[in-house]
């Protein structure tokens, strides 16, 4: 018995246009606070100074020790959370990208976005350690990272290439 084989070459416009596709597999999303702008302190004198939004951003994510503040990870712990998330809708999209239903910037558009109303939501719904009696005092709530709603309306994405 012999066997015969022979490659077609009919099907090589799809690998070409799947390595041509494949090429826009690049950017990414980034959220955060972006750019300098100031943070308002409340009528209540929550604070001595004027300070920006991302440092103001810095200061709860990390905490700030020699200050007493207590760490309050919104950004990192919210991401974390729906990692799985994110990955699953990029894997998604794998096959549309490559025959060019989509593209890479509308999934990084999207992902900015989800990340975004994530860390916002997280923001107000996330377990924190809890404020001292004398903060709660001076803004009158209990809530933690949440009093004027300037730093979680500060929060944003930018997609970058």
């Amino acid at each position: 018995m012999k066997v015969k084989t022979s490659v077609l070459q009919t099907g090589k416009w799809f690998f070409d246009k799947l390595a041509q596709q494949a090429t826009r597999f690049t950017g990414h999303a980034e959220v955060g606070v972006f750019g300098g702008k100031p943070h308002i302190t409340s009528l209540s004198g929550g604070g001595k100074r004027s300070i920006v939004m991302a440092d103001l951003a810095a200061i709860h994510e990390y905490g700030a020790p020699s200050r007493n503040i207590a760490e309050r990870s919104f950004f990192r712990a919210s991401l974390k959370l729906n990692r799985s998330k994110y990955g699953q809708y990029l894997l998604s999209q794998v096959k549309p990208i490559l025959l060019g239903k989509t593209n890479m910037a509308i999934t990084w558009q999207f992902l900015g976005q989800e990340a975004q109303a994530d860390v916002q939501t997280y923001m107000v719904n996330g377990k924190f350690v809890p404020l001292k009696p004398r903060t709660i005092k001076r803004k009158g709530s209990s809530k933690p990272l949440i009093d004027t709603g300037q730093l979680r309306q500060s929060v944003s994405y930018r997609v970058v290439k």
